[in-house]
């Protein structure tokens, strides 16, 4: 099937946070609980219409392990080309919450391009054991910075489609004319925040590091 653009998505965080379960979920529309953890990288694809055009989703999950982060390799791969970023932490683990500040230190040192990124809560089905006051908990880690900021669950489905349709309309709105058509490479009432500042304000946010 042809498309008329291509938005490479790349999912980070912690191991165990459900990075793969959120990408299964969107693309095939199942939830499997294993406890195999993600090796390096895999990715899946998905085709979604927005405004009358197709809209190719190529979704890079990671493995969250360190001992995968630190490979130069891995980190090259990982972050060349990113369009978007979701930075995803699990709402009931406050050590996945605060490694957010490490992810966007990542993105700074391996990325040279500026992708959209989102922070990404997952397991908003586990109500009784959720974090409290976690947006502001982010807020504080991002130093005030206004960011981008959905709660999912991979489980139930909450909020999944809704993540990453909205995510794709507004890069899709922001893109110039040279993104349509691009070719493949390697085969709101839940938005708190974005950041408007002037995308070449040489102090940038964290929110809106430069990457890739």
């Amino acid at each position: 099937m042809s498309f008329d653009y291509l938005f490479k998505i790349v999912i980070i965080g912690s191991a165990n946070v459900g990075k793969t379960s959120l990408m299964i979920r969107y693309v095939d529309d199942n939830f499997t609980v294993s406890k195999q953890t993600t090796i390096g990288i895999d990715f899946k694809t998905k085709d979604i219409e927005i405004d009358g055009k197709i809209v190719r989703l190529q979704i890079w999950d990671t493995a969250g392990q360190e001992i995968y982060r630190n490979s130069i390799s891995f980190s090259s791969s990982v972050y060349k080309n990113a369009d978007i970023i979701l930075i995803v932490f699990d709402l009931t683990k406050e050590e996945s919450l605060n490694k957010i500040d490490d992810f966007l230190n990542e993105i700074e040192n391996n990325c040279r391009t500026n992708p959209l990124i989102v922070i990404v809560g997952n397991k908003s089905d586990l109500i009784e054991e959720q974090l409290e006051n976690v947006e502001e908990k982010i807020k504080e880690i991002l130093n005030g910075d206004k960011f981008i900021f959905f709660k999912t669950s991979a489980k139930d489905g909450t909020n999944v489609n809704e993540l990453f349709y909205e995510i794709a309309k507004r890069f899709t709105e922001n893109q110039p004319k040279h993104y349509l058509k691009k070719e493949e490479e390697n085969s709101n009432n839940n938005i708190i925040l974005q950041n408007e500042k002037d995308p070449n304000d040489k102090n940038k946010s964290k929110s809106q590091k430069k990457c890739c």
